[in-house]
């Protein structure tokens, strides 16, 4: 059974759709909306509340699927064989289809993701392939079990946008992969939230974007958590990181000196004092004797 956690907003239609693409699928699902239109937590909040209904369940993948997704057939079955086949993919995507040309991919991949993401896009022919890409777009992401459980949840600061390439870059530094699943795919409407020209929205992803750039680029988060935060310039900084380099360098300089002690970083010392202790030991066994 695949959990499949649906952010709603508005346009019945589109959801009833996509609730129908998804009872066509090869592989069982599970269905779980959270309607946004009246109590409206919006995104991230919405996908939280749906991966804490089933953490405790037992199943090994879970997807993240807006109401304006609406995936072929096999598109399911087909990214849980890749992850069976890939056990360092935590995060996979499909291929996102123009709505009325369906030769024509719009997300193939998620490259850009500040300010705003971009993606990967051109006719399906160019998108045959597999592969790992840099985040993953949050139209449509299959998650495994075993990564949430590492990793934890969305980061709920990024309210509306961004929560998708933060946790694709959170997996990625747990040593996570996100994948392209070529063979997975389905057609992608857009326009669920209604958030074009509405300045309520523009200013929540201001927001996420002001967030993002803070916890992943200028440092600010750190200094406004940390003790030493107001110390950090980047002068500072840049001295600091600067004296470990150093430091680290002269560390593996030392390492690779002849007299050496034996440690991961050099294995051919590892090894000359492996042989010695042996020889050591078959010496005293020999006294032994």
């Amino acid at each position: 059974m695949i959990p499949v956690i649906i952010p709603a907003y508005g346009k019945k239609q589109q959801l009833e759709k996509c609730i129908a693409h998804l009872k066509n699928q090869t592989v069982e699902v599970e269905i779980f909306v959270r309607d946004n239109t009246d109590d409206n937590i919006h995104f991230t909040a919405a996908v939280n509340e749906g991966i804490k209904n089933y953490l405790h369940k037992d199943f090994e993948y879970l997807l993240i699927l807006n109401q304006d997704m609406y995936l072929e057939p096999d598109a399911v079955e087909q990214m849980t064989k890749f992850a069976d086949s890939c056990p360092r993919c935590g995060i996979g995507t499909p291929l996102q289809l123009q709505s009325g040309n369906p030769n024509h991919v719009i997300c193939g991949g998620s490259f850009q993701a500040f300010p705003f993401g971009k993606h990967e896009y051109g006719p399906i022919s160019q998108f045959t392939e597999n592969c790992q890409i840099p985040w993953g777009n949050g139209a449509c992401m299959m998650f495994r079990k075993q990564m949430i459980q590492e990793i934890g949840l969305l980061d709920e600061n990024l309210i509306f946008i961004g929560s998708d390439s933060d946790y694709s870059f959170t997996a990625r530094a747990k040593g996570w992969q996100v994948w392209r699943i070529a063979a997975a795919k389905g057609v992608h409407e857009h326009g669920a939230s209604g958030a074009i020209n509405n300045p309520e929205i523009e200013k929540l992803k201001i927001n996420d974007m002001l967030y993002f750039g803070n916890k992943w680029l200028t440092g600010g988060l750190y200094k406004s958590l940390s003790y030493e935060g107001k110390n950090c310039t980047p002068q500072a900084v840049d001295s600091i990181m600067t004296q470990l380099q150093r430091v680290k360098t002269e560390l593996q300089k030392n390492h690779h000196q002849p007299d050496c002690p034996a440690c991961p970083v050099c294995p051919e010392q590892s090894r000359r004092e492996r042989s010695r202790r042996e020889l050591a030991e078959g010496r005293l066994r020999g006294r032994k004797k």
